[in-house]
């Protein structure tokens, strides 16, 4: 009988498993594909920048030229850190992932795109003050600089600021997913021993 009993406790257990490391598996996969799809529009984005804002650059002037100027510059940033992102999400989709491991990762990515939303509220802001310091400025070309780089640093920080929000949005629901799971987990301590218990 006590066989019996430890054989059905024993399929229970594998097939419980089974399922958390398929469930941990996906989520490490969404994870991953979310972050990829991310840099490669991330990418896009920057590349398009750097190529369009030096050819229009060379042929605008004033404001407008250095708006573009600064276009292709700040893009040279993002393109080095989407491909870091990408090459980064790559080598995690052949990591394996426990409960905690997708519970530190959630955790920490979503803490990562919140501070993120803060520095493109600093960029645009920043970018604002620049064309306001632009107005003080008597020299022609000064306050040309300084109208056009605030104008590029704000609508950058207003793009990134979009792309961080949809991000979050996206990798919440990930965190939903696995918050739902680790509260159908009961742990429970009795004369035998440990136990964990999962809710349907």
């Amino acid at each position: 009988m006590k066989r019996l009993i430890f054989s059905v406790l024993f399929i229970i257990t594998l097939g419980s498993a089974s399922g958390q490391a398929s469930f941990n598996d996906s989520l490490a996969q969404s994870r991953n594909q979310i972050t990829q799809k991310a840099m490669l529009t991330l990418g896009a984005w920057a590349t398009a920048n750097i190529a369009g804002g030096f050819i229009v650059a060379s042929q605008t002037h004033g404001e407008a030229k250095y708006a573009w100027r600064m276009n292709a510059y700040w893009n040279f940033i993002n393109l080095g850190l989407a491909g870091m992102g990408y090459l980064n999400a790559r080598k995690a989709m052949i990591k394996k992932f426990g409960l905690t491991d997708n519970l530190t990762a959630q955790q920490s990515i979503e803490k990562l795109y919140v501070f993120n939303l803060g520095l493109d509220l600093v960029y645009i802001t920043g970018g604002f003050y620049l064309r306001e310091r632009g107005n003080s400025q008597t020299k022609d070309k000064s306050r040309d600089q300084f109208k056009g780089y605030g104008t590029s640093i704000a609508i950058q920080g207003g793009f990134l600021l979009l792309m961080d929000g949809v991000m979050i949005m996206l990798h919440h629901k990930n965190t939903a997913r696995l918050n739902n799971r680790v509260r159908r987990l009961e742990l429970n301590a009795g004369p035998s021993g440990l136990g964990v218990v999962y809710h349907f």
